[in-house]
């Protein structure tokens, strides 16, 4: 068969159809082409979108980091410095932002308004609190133009300490004999170890930052082994173990967070307990609780004691932790010192001699003499002034001897001698020394700025005799004394604090006449009532003139470094010796090497200046606190010259404490030393009553004193507790905040039986005492504060035989403080910055 090509018909259709395979090819490729095209630009266009949509999202982050940042280095910044952070969005690759803002409400004045609301979200909902509410928003734009743009609600949270029934910076220990409870939300940064012998009851929800520990106590022994096994009530619902207790459940032995102590296994049954049983009324770390803190605390640069500490040389005045300090913060500074450098201002010299002498001083002076002593005493009162001065006595220092007012004060030689007083050494034969003596400084913020009213305040004067004094430093030498114008019958305040003079709580026996010179304290009494009457006009010149705005009342700070020994990091505000736990000895005494709890301020040494100069008062070698001293001959009238000083409250009954000129507010101490409270406080023996003022103490520590307490009837049966007419207490009433320090818990020693060694007292001995109250009421209303370790007074806690017996513990917290303008003057606030409403904006302005 032959081949036979195309004909001339065939050639005329291949060639449409060529050019139809070929478009029809091309129509392939360019809709292949454009189909790429789009997905790639669908592809980008998404990942421009979820690029701004992170960018406008990391906005919102920088802008909390900043808002953070910003209240940590200011209290209280302005409305301008808030919007200032609107200038710094965060610098992203191909990102701008039309729109990076913070809304902040102005009060009318520049400052944020602030408002009290209560907490609405966190673990602490439900909470009262000063809040900021902030807005926050923010357009994000990618380089292709596609924006995101969202909007966030946040709440700058202060929480009023005193808010808590109980708070504690470190572990919290409850672990009492009869029946406790104190209402109030409770919270603890460390751990919340929970025991009882009878029954422990809680109204408020519970949160602790580490763990819930049922079956130790933090010493170490076992809750079942000791016995500390009755109900440890919580409620399941808000109010629900009040009155029938509707909604109350008994947390077991076995039901903590861990199954033994803060170090042991966690318990695989406790989520469900904390957050379904107990419907997140008791919390811990892995259920949501959080720790509150301090914002300068927060901010690493100080510690929660700085509070009461005054600043250290070269401090920074305007950084948040100088601002925090109460000596910056108070209305009225007291201070006292060695050194007149080391005052702010110019001060009084608490001796006697010129240019010393003020109307209304009483000063002791003290010289030594063959064969026995010789006191004198300079008193003047605002009647009739009395210098005694005596030929054969000489000048008493600061100066030349000085003609009496109103002509020689008779008095026989004889009358001169005494041999219980104690040359300190160094003192030449024919010299004298202050039985009172250092540096007094009083300033009140008037004005713009501090007002040195020191000679107003002595000229009141200063002994417990004077009626219109504000500061004491002396009395007479017994209650037979009548004639104050004698210069022999004064004596120092003395008293002895047996928490810090007893290492153990062994009695040395009924009668026992000696104390360790570790425990001697000296105070200095402010007369609550007189203070107030000077702020109101009623006594001296100038206290109408004082601040009672910025605090919505009046904060007194105290501190007094008399005797102050100077440490590695110099003077600091503790008493500077540690050496007090010793565990491996029964006897207490000093050993020489730390224990870990024994390092009260966590500088890795163990502290011992502070007793360099212990004995000098008393004829006993410096350096060891556990040193014994005849009471009554040696103990209570000798100058105390090493750090053992404190501040005693009197005539602070109901109605005697300062307020506002409108009656409202009220006032709060502060101090670097321990405290003492002697007698009904902002209360009286009728009970809870009004005109009461808002009232708190926040102090290295504080010791309650009762109505029928006496200095002098502490030397008396020192170590011996039990006795019927020494130390014995009467029904007392207190309403006040108190934040202080407390002792830190250690493992309970192998050499005794008794349980309560190694703690650090529980809630229920926060607050100290120093007398038998067997049968009698202590009846307190008010906020217990556990914020730092005492580092002034460092005594054990120890019951029940040579500090005290306890009371029938009428305890209560004080529900007015859960309203802000009920707070006390001063009152520390926690900051927490909580999100609130996150969203995103689909409409772009």
């Amino acid at each position: 068969m032959c081949y036979r090509g195309p004909s001339r018909d065939d050639r005329g259709f291949v060639l449409p159809t060529v050019l139809l395979l070929v478009l029809l090819i091309s129509s392939v490729s360019v809709g292949l082409y454009l189909t790429v095209n789009t997905e790639s630009r669908l592809a980008g266009t998404d990942l421009q979108s979820t690029r701004s949509y992170y960018a406008a999202e990391a906005a919102m982050e920088k802008m909390i980091v900043d808002i953070n940042r910003l209240f940590t280095q200011n209290l209280a910044p302005s409305v301008a410095q808030i919007q200032a952070l609107s200038a710094n969005p965060p610098a992203l690759d191909g990102i701008t932002f039309s729109e990076y803002e913070i809304d902040v409400e102005d009060n009318g004045s520049g400052f944020p308004a602030i408002t009290p609301r209560t907490v609405t979200g966190g673990p602490y909902e439900g909470m009262s609190a000063q809040i900021l509410p902030l807005t926050l928003t923010a357009t994000a734009q990618a380089p292709l133009g596609t924006e995101a743009r969202m909007s966030r609600d946040v709440h700058v949270t202060l929480i009023p300490v005193f808010q808590f029934g109980i708070f504690s910076e470190g572990d919290l220990s409850y672990f009492p004999g009869p029946n406790f409870n104190f209402g109030g939300r409770v919270h603890t940064n460390g751990n919340l170890f929970l025991a009882t012998s009878a029954e422990l009851k809680f109204n408020s929800k519970i949160t602790s930052a580490g763990h819930i520990v049922r079956a130790e106590l933090s010493n170490g022994l076992s809750t079942i082994d000791t016995g500390r096994t009755g109900p440890v009530k919580v409620p399941t619902a808000p109010g629900g173990c009040d009155g029938a207790e509707p909604a109350c459940r008994d947390l077991d032995e076995g039901e903590g967070s861990v199954t033994g102590g803060p170090s042991s296994a966690t318990n695989p049954a406790w989520a469900n307990l904390s957050t379904s049983v107990y419907n997140g009324m008791i919390l811990n770390s892995e259920t949501g609780a959080r720790p509150l803190e301090l914002p300068f605390v927060r901010e690493g640069s100080g510690k929660s004691i700085d509070l009461i500490r005054q600043p250290t040389p070269g401090e920074d005045g305007s950084s948040l932790l100088s601002q925090s300090r109460y000596y910056n913060r108070s209305q009225i500074r007291v201070l006292l010192a060695d050194d007149p450098a080391e005052l702010p201002d110019t001060g009084v010299r608490l001796i006697n001699g010129p240019p010393y002498i003020v109307p209304g001083f009483q000063l002791i002076c003290h010289k030594p003499g063959t064969p026995a002593e010789h006191t004198k005493a300079l008193h003047v009162n605002s009647v009739a002034a009395h210098l005694g001065h005596g030929d054969t006595l000489g000048p008493c220092p600061g100066g030349p001897g000085l003609p009496p007012i109103d002509g020689p004060t008779p008095f026989a030689e004889s009358d001169l001698l005494d041999g219980d007083f104690v040359v300190p050494p160094g003192t030449l034969g024919g010299d004298n020394w202050g039985l009172i003596d250092g540096w007094l400084l009083v300033q009140a913020r008037q004005g713009s700025g501090w007002t040195n009213v020191t000679g107003e305040w002595l000229g009141l004067g200063i002994a417990r005799e004077d009626p219109n004094a504000i500061l004491r430093f002396q009395t007479v030498k017994g209650p037979s004394v009548t004639d104050l114008s004698n210069p022999l019958n004064f004596l120092p305040l003395n008293l002895y604090d047996t928490r810090e003079g007893e290492v153990r709580d062994v009695s040395l026996g009924e009668n026992n006449a000696s104390c360790a010179v570790g425990g001697i304290m000296n105070v200095v009494e402010l007369d609550v009532g007189n203070l107030k009457a000077w702020l109101g006009g009623g006594l001296g010149t100038t206290g109408s003139l004082t601040d009672s705005v910025s605090e919505n009342g009046y904060v007194l700070y105290f501190s007094d470094r008399r005797g102050m020994v100077a440490g590695p990091s110099g003077k600091t505000g503790e008493y500077g010796y540690e050496d007090i736990i010793n565990p491996a000895l029964s006897t207490g005494d000093p050993d020489a090497q730390m224990a870990g709890a024994e390092d009260v301020n966590d500088n890795g040494a163990l502290d011992t200046h502070g007793a360099s100069n212990l004995g000098e008062s008393f004829g006993v070698a410096n350096g060891n606190p556990t040193l014994r001293v005849d009471c009554a001959t040696v103990g209570k009238k000798n100058r105390v010259r090493a750090a053992r000083h404190g501040l005693k409250l009197v005539n602070g009954g109901l109605g005697s404490l300062p307020t506002r000129p409108d009656g409202t507010g009220g006032f709060t101490v502060t101090s670097e030393n321990p405290v003492y409270v002697q007698g009904d406080y902002n209360a009286d023996a009728g009970g809870f009553g009004d005109p009461h003022a808002a009232a708190a103490i926040i102090a290295d520590a504080v010791t309650l004193l009762s109505n029928s307490w006496n200095d002098w009837n502490s030397f008396d049966d020192s170590t011996y507790v039990g006795s019927s007419t020494d130390r014995l207490a009467s029904e007392t009433w207190y309403r006040v905040a108190i934040a202080a320090g407390k002792n830190k818990s250690w493992p309970h020693p192998s050499w005794t039986t008794a349980q309560d060694y190694g703690l650090d007292g529980g809630t229920h001995n926060f607050l100290r005492y120093l007398e038998n109250w067997s049968g009698q009421t202590l009846h307190y209303k008010g906020s217990l504060v556990s914020l730092y370790y005492s580092g002034y007074g460092v005594g054990i806690y120890k019951c029940c035989q040579t500090v005290y017996t306890p009371p029938v513990r009428d305890y209560t917290f004080d529900t007015e403080f859960a309203y802000p303008e009920k707070l006390p003057p001063g009152t520390p606030h926690f900051r927490d910055v909580v999100n609130l409403h996150f969203r995103q904006l689909l409409a772009v302005p």
